[in-house]
This record gives C-alpha cells, structure tokens and sequence, in this order.
C-alpha cells in the first residue's frame, strides 16, 4: 500500500512537471521583433540578417522548467505562432524566407539592374521579350531616325581668320623632310627654342601658318623647307580622307 502512494506521488509530481510552461523572454522577443520588422521596411540585408540572428538567440534563450519537454517538443516557428502574435508575423514573413540581396531589393524598387551585361544578343533571352515582327519593327524604327550627314567644307573657328592646319594637310602632298622650299637662315639651335615656346605641334603649325608659312618662316620652325612646323606631321588628316574615298 505505502508503495502504491509512493507511485501515485511520483505521477502528480511527473505530471505537474511536464505539464509546466517554459518561462519564455516575451520583452525581449518582442523587442526583437520590433527592430526586424524595422529593418525589414528599410531594406537593409545586412540589419535583416543580424535582427534575424537576434531573434533566434532570443528564442534558443528560453528557460524551459522541464529537459523532458525540450526533448519532446522543440521550439518551432508553428508552436511560437500559437503563444505570441508578434511572432506569428515576423516568423512566417522573415524567418522562412531567404533575406533579400542587394539585387533583388534594388529590383523589388523599380531601379534598373546595372550590374549584369546586357542580354540582346542572347537569342533565347531576347525571344522570350520579343517576336519577330515586334523586332521587325524595331528595326525599321531605327532605319527611320538614320540620318547621313552630309560632308561639308571645314568651317573656319568663329570670329578668327586661322588657317586650318586639316586643310593644309590635304591639300598637301609632299613627304616630311621633303625640302620644298629655301631656308638660308636655318638654324637648329633657334628652331628648337622656338619650337619649345608651343603647347603642341599642331599650335605650332597653326603659328607657322598664320606668319606666312609654308613660304616664308620668319621663326625659323621649319628649318628643311618642307612646310611641317617643329615635327608636325600630316599624315593622319591624309590617311583619313584616303580612307573615305
């Protein structure tokens, strides 16, 4: 009989013991849960992942009265649902779901994604955006708003009388060094302190140029005669007209 008291004591005592509640942190879960969904509304991955990892240490911190029941039931977002309203939104919204990248928040915002190549020459990409007679179109579209411009003469910079270095280039023939023209007076010491007085060549062909060049140098830059100003060369105002004709 003292056994079977025995016993009965031990069960009300069981029964009470795993009938407890674990003391759960609800000031601090719910402060948690406020900073998440905070952050949530600033998109800030980086503030979401670590209010998310606050909320988890919170949640691991609870201090069950019973082992038993910890090892039976462990605490999960569903059960948490239950006993607090706070978590049953930020859990199901939050926890569940993989936190947005940089990426993806800047798209979930209207911003174009300028962090990928772009995809217009990939056919299966470009198939899923567009048919073949909106491409059609598109094409055509952009043959309506071609314009050939015409070539011109070279204009003459406002307001300045300069003779046009581009000009002197094409209607030119003659090699570099190709002596054209007297030079009694040349001097290679005044032709290089002259020429260093110049910004570039091509100021200094203009100089020359405007002086009376190619015929006459009263500087002394053009020392071999042949009507290049202090190494400027012709040759590539030449190469591209050769090239468009």
């Amino acid at each position: 009989m003292l056994k079977m008291q025995k016993l009965s004591s031990i069960s009300l005592i069981l029964m009470a013991f795993i009938g407890c509640e674990p003391n759960i942190d609800t000031q601090k879960i719910a402060q948690s849960a406020q900073n998440l969904r905070e952050n949530v509304r600033n998109i800030d991955t980086q503030r979401i992942t670590q209010g998310a990892q606050n909320l988890r240490d919170n949640l691991q911190n609870f201090s069950p009265s019973s082992r038993l029941k910890k090892q039976n039931q462990e605490p999960t977002p569903e059960s948490l649902k239950n006993t607090d309203p706070v978590l049953a939104e930020i859990l199901g919204d939050v926890l569940e779901e993989e936190p947005l990248t940089v990426t993806q928040a800047n798209q979930s915002e209207g911003e174009l994604d300028t962090t990928r190549l772009s995809d217009e020459n990939d056919f299966e990409a470009v198939s899923e955006r567009q048919s073949i007679e909106s491409d059609a179109e598109r094409i055509e579209s952009n043959r309506a708003k071609y314009v050939l411009i015409e070539p011109t003469s070279l204009p003459r910079r406002p307001g300045s009388n300069v003779p046009s270095i581009v000009e002197f280039a094409i209607k030119t023939t003659n090699p570099i060094g190709t002596q054209l023209y007297a030079r009694p007076f040349a001097s290679k010491t005044r032709f290089e302190w002259n020429c260093s007085k110049y910004s570039s060549q091509s100021a200094a062909q203009e100089a020359f140029l405007v002086w009376g060049g190619p015929k006459v140098d009263p500087k002394g830059i053009d020392p071999d005669g042949d009507g290049f100003a202090c190494y400027w060369d012709p040759k590539p105002f030449r190469n591209v007209l050769k090239d468009n004709n």
